[in-house]
């Protein structure tokens, strides 16, 4: 292999890298996304059931 491909190898490589953590990072905003909705549903469940059991 000359200089060259070897370059592009490892530039192709780092960029490669460089797609899967920007993956990484918008699923884990997504995830954090769903997560805080969830736990704003079972706060607004538990809320509810507080109020019925002491209405």
């Amino acid at each position: 292999m000359t200089d060259h491909e070897l370059q592009l190898l490892l530039l192709g490589f780092a960029a490669g890298m460089d797609v899967m953590l920007l993956l990484q990072m918008v699923f884990a905003i997504l995830d954090d996304r769903r997560d805080r909705k969830a736990l704003r549903t079972a706060e607004a469940k538990l809320r509810a059931a507080r109020e019925r059991a002491g209405a």
